[in-house]
């Protein structure tokens, strides 16, 4: 049985997600004027997720759409927790954005990155995470958590 390759399987998720957004449909006039939902007024959308490489190895990737250029735009604060049995969680590890430069980018509409830790194989993981969007000393929050994830 061939090995899957999940770096470059995320890598292509998300390059498919990027485009899927960005790329112009052809809608006529009188749909125009549809109003698309938003998660905010500075949120267009979001997602996180916590993906096992192998080894322990975890990263917690997060995805941040904008509706406009953002001041700031990604996460604030990720708390990760971890299970032996799916029922009693520890949190073992937070990482906030004043420790981790890749969690926010400026002067930008999107943002997708992840953070890396170092977990035990056969544990399981889950991550609640704040997402943050902000413009003009204004912002908006939304907290998720991720699915279960267990390491391998």
């Amino acid at each position: 049985m061939q090995r899957i390759n999940h770096t470059a399987l995320i890598k292509v998720i998300i390059l498919i997600m990027v485009f899927s957004l960005v790329m112009p449909m052809g809608v006529s006039a009188a749909s125009t004027e549809m109003v698309q939902p938003r998660a905010s007024y500075y949120l267009d959308s979001y997602n996180t997720y916590v993906c096992a490489m192998g080894s322990g190895n975890l990263q917690i990737w997060y995805t941040v759409v904008g509706v406009t250029d953002m001041d700031e735009i990604g996460t604030l604060s990720i708390f990760l927790y971890e299970s032996s049995d799916q029922t009693n969680w520890t949190r073992v590890k937070t990482f906030l954005h004043e420790d981790y430069s890749s969690m926010l980018a400026e002067d930008d509409w999107i943002h997708s990155s992840y953070v890396s830790y170092k977990g035990t194989a056969g544990k399981y993981y889950k991550a609640y995470v704040c997402i943050w969007a902000g413009k003009n000393g204004s912002g908006d929050t939304r907290y998720m958590w991720t699915p279960v994830e267990r390491a391998t």
